[in-house]
């Protein structure tokens, strides 16, 4: 019995253990993981290059989440995204970069306002030619669902 005990107790320190690595990756942001990953630096600078001419603020990444990593497809991603500094519904962008081959694809949203403050207009520029597939997980994360 008392092995049992000691057998569950184990077993659950292992799991928040591992959950614990997990929720520390969660919060690993753009500017952390480019220096980690030279080759994500690569990849993000050689897509977003004709948008940093315009909006300068992309080169340093603008206000981030954390990185998330995710599967399409069967091929692994990481996501990075940010907004504005001081502006974020005016500008953001997403962006896939691939882990097998580095090669990245994204989105980058401006969205103009009426002098009322309402949206007035929106332009979604995709970038590096990304599958239907990889439009539909880059739209999602531009617009995402509201919480219910």
């Amino acid at each position: 019995m008392r092995h049992s005990k000691f057998k569950s107790f184990l077993l659950a320190t292992l799991g928040s253990v591992v959950f614990a690595g997990q929720v520390y990756a969660a919060d690993v942001y753009p500017a952390d993981l480019v220096k980690q990953e030279p080759r994500v630096a690569s990849a993000f600078a050689g897509l977003t290059k004709t948008i940093v001419a315009k909006h300068a603020w992309v080169r340093d990444f603008g206000v981030t989440t954390p990185v998330e990593e995710t599967t399409l497809n069967n091929e692994s991603y990481v996501r990075l995204s940010g907004c504005k500094p001081h502006d974020c519904p005016s500008e953001k962008y997403v962006v896939l970069v691939s882990r097998k081959n580095n090669h990245a694809v994204g989105a980058f949203l401006t969205n103009q306002q009426a002098a009322a403050g309402a949206l007035s207009d929106s332009t979604i520029q995709w970038l590096g030619q990304p599958t239907d597939e990889q439009v539909a997980v880059l739209a999602a994360a531009l617009f995402p669902a509201a919480d219910n």
